[in-house]
């Protein structure tokens, strides 16, 4: 087994279980959903994210992110002086400089590199929050894990980035593998957060990747797992226990850019899906088109008010993928998906916590929770994904 050999791995905070070996984390993982949910139903065997191979750039446990997520710093003075890529610890509003990241590809750390002596060489000021002055935030590189290509966004506070075409030119001289640079306008004090509105400086402003063997199209906004190898396996899991045969329409709630409800599709007679996010349905009837779908809609509406739709039409569904974000799901929205008369809820979540909350509404509206598969979504931090199957009791 490789061991971890991150330079800061002790004094950053982003990788929680960095001093565990591959089974102790997964030991970890295992029990933090047992803890939760193995009162409720079965916990199967955690789905490991290492795949057996000696080159750490490919075992599953280094190197998964297909998004990467920097800020820089400045440190010496005068001709000493340069821009240093650096992880930012939100909980303590800091910044640690890192010569590489292991959680991140070799490319996408080596392509931060050079950007931090472009950023530097053109002088473009870096944000300091406490006098709001300054202009580069932070910087995002996502990557397609089998397409390769790679988008670049430059965080900003504003759209009007300070060096445009010539820092561009500059930049793709030295990166040609770049596909597309963007900026966007951050007026969040989270230096990470990528906001709406974005300006693209090269290329088309957007990749592409291939998911359980669907092609899909990501803008800078997009949810995409990041971990491409594990998100396969999980979304396959989630199909699998879903038992679709054709004949049952399918409910995709939280759909993002469309990922799960395209891939399900294959294998249900029809899906509806919701999104409450309108770029990203934009997104998803973009990738609907991508792979030639007719038998999936997507809505732009909060996942409450349409399940109420879905209830005045007299519309039934038969089975529902639920992704929501960490917050879970609302109890208004649960009891909408009863009316509606679902027989299977497949529940993918990123927090355990907020999923056994939810299965517990669900048992008293009539459901029972028959098995847990939880999923090495993210080695070396303490985070783990689940998916659970409920089912309608007779």
């Amino acid at each position: 087994m490789i061991d971890h050999k991150c330079k800061i791995a002790k004094k950053c905070s982003s990788c929680q279980l960095s001093n565990l070996n591959l089974q102790e984390q997964l030991r970890y993982k295992q029990n933090i959903c047992k803890k939760h949910i193995g009162s409720i139903c079965e916990i199967k065997p955690i789905v490991s994210c290492y795949t057996d191979s000696c080159d750490t750039s490919s075992c599953g446990f280094y190197r998964y992110r297909n998004k990467a997520q920097f800020v820089y710093v400045k440190e010496g003075n005068g001709k000493k002086a340069t821009y240093k890529k650096a992880i930012y610890q939100s909980k303590f509003g800091s910044s640690i400089a890192t010569p590489d990241c292991l959680l991140c590809s070799v490319r996408a750390n080596e392509t931060a590199d050079i950007l931090s002596s472009l950023l530097f060489s053109f002088k473009v000021p870096l944000y300091d929050k406490k006098t709001d002055k300054g202009w580069l935030k932070s910087v995002v590189i996502r990557e397609g894990a089998r397409s390769l290509e790679m988008m670049v966004i430059l965080n900003g506070k504003s759209l009007d980035f300070p060096a445009k075409s010539t820092f561009v030119s500059a930049l793709i001289k030295k990166c040609p593998y770049i596909t597309t640079l963007v900026v966007t306008e951050n007026k969040s004090d989270d230096k990470l957060f990528i906001g709406k509105n974005y300006k693209i400086l090269y290329g088309e402003g957007k990749i592409h990747d291939t998911l359980c063997e669907k092609i899909f199209e990501i803008s800078p906004n997009s949810f995409y797992q990041i971990n491409s190898a594990q998100c396969e396996k999980l979304y396959a899991t989630a199909i699998k226990l879903a038992e679709l045969d054709k004949t049952q329409t399918v409910f995709d709630a939280y759909c993002g850019i469309g990922t799960i409800g395209i891939i399900a599709s294959k294998y249900a007679k029809k899906v509806i899906s919701v999104e409450e996010n309108k770029n990203a349905v934009d997104n998803a009837n973009i990738n609907k088109t991508l792979n030639n779908i007719d038998n999936i809609e997507f809505y732009s509406m909060d996942a409450s008010r349409f399940m109420q739709k879905l209830i005045d039409e007299n519309i039934k569904i038969d089975v529902a993928f639920l992704d929501p974000p960490r917050l879970g799901c609302s109890v208004s929205f649960l009891k909408s998906l009863s009316k509606v008369g679902v027989k299977k809820i497949v529940y993918i979540s990123c927090c355990v916590e907020t999923q056994a909350r939810d299965i517990k509404v669900l048992h008293r509206l009539g459901y029972n929770a028959s098995v847990c598969v939880p999923f090495d979504m993210f080695a070396q931090t303490k985070h783990v994904e689940s998916v659970v199957l409920i089912s309608k009791t007779k």
